[in-house]
C-alpha cells in the first residue's frame, strides 16, 4: 500500500512538472509539395545533383517551447531525379535499390540553440544503420515551420562501391541537403 502511494505521488508530480507538458506536444507531418531532399556528389570531371520531393517526414513538436523533440524521415531511393535517366538507373544499381529501396533517419537527440539545431540519430542507408550528427536551422512563420539542413555521408561507411568515370571514383562524401516545411496550427 505504501509503494502504491509513492507511485501515485511521483505520477502526480511528474504530470505537473513543466518538463512534461504533453498537451503542447504534437506529431506533425511535413508538407510534401513544399519539401525536398537533394544529394550532391563530386567527381573531378563533373558534379551530380539529384532531388526527391517524395519525402515522408514527421516531427514531434512542442508548441509551448517551439522545440522539435524528435524527427523521422523516409524516402524511396528511386525517387531521386538528376535529370539524366541513365545516370539515375546506374545510381539505383550502385545502391542496390531492389534490395534496399528506402533511406531513413530516426533522431536520438536534438539540441536547440535559438534557430540552430544539432541533430543526432540513426541513418539507415543501403541496409546499414549508422549514427550521424548534422546541423539544421528553423524558421517559423505564423502557420508553418521550415527546417533546412545538411549532412555529409560516407559511401564506404555504408558499404557502397563508389561509382567511377574513366576509372576515377567519385568522392566518398555524399552531401545531402534538405528543406522540410511543417504546417503549424494557428493560435
Amino acid at each position: 500500500m505504501r509503494l502504491m502511494r509513492i507511485v501515485l505521488l511521483v505520477s502526480v508530480l511528474v504530470a505537473r512538472s513543466p518538463l512534461s507538458n504533453a498537451a503542447d506536444t504534437t506529431a506533425i507531418n511535413g508538407t510534401r509539395s513544399e519539401s525536398s531532399m537533394t544529394y550532391h556528389i563530386h567527381h573531378p570531371l563533373h558534379e551530380v545533383e539529384a532531388t526527391s520531393k517524395d519525402l515522408q517526414c514527421r516531427i514531434t513538436y512542442n508548441a509551448a517551447t517551439g522545440e522539435i523533440l524528435h524527427a523521422f524521415f523516409s524516402a524511396d531511393v528511386t525517387s531521386f531525379d538528376s535529370g539524366n535517366s541513365n545516370r539515375d538507373s546506374h545510381a539505383m544499381e550502385v545502391l542496390d535499390a531492389l534490395s534496399y529501396p528506402t533511406v531513413s533517419f530516426n533522431s536520438k537527440s536534438i539540441t536547440t540553440t535559438g534557430t540552430n539545431l544539432t541533430v543526432g540519430g540513426d541513418l539507415n542507408f543501403h541496409g546499414r544503420t549508422k549514427p550521424i550528427v548534422f546541423a539544421a536551422t528553423t524558421a517559423k512563420a505564423a502557420d508553418k515551420l521550415t527546417v533546412d539542413g545538411q549532412a555529409n555521408v560516407s559511401l564506404t561507411a555504408f558499404e557502397i562501391d563508389r561509382p567511377s568515370l574513366l576509372m576515377i571514383p567519385v568522392d566518398d562524401t555524399l552531401k545531402i541537403s534538405f528543406i522540410v516545411v511543417f504546417p503549424l496550427a494557428a493560435k
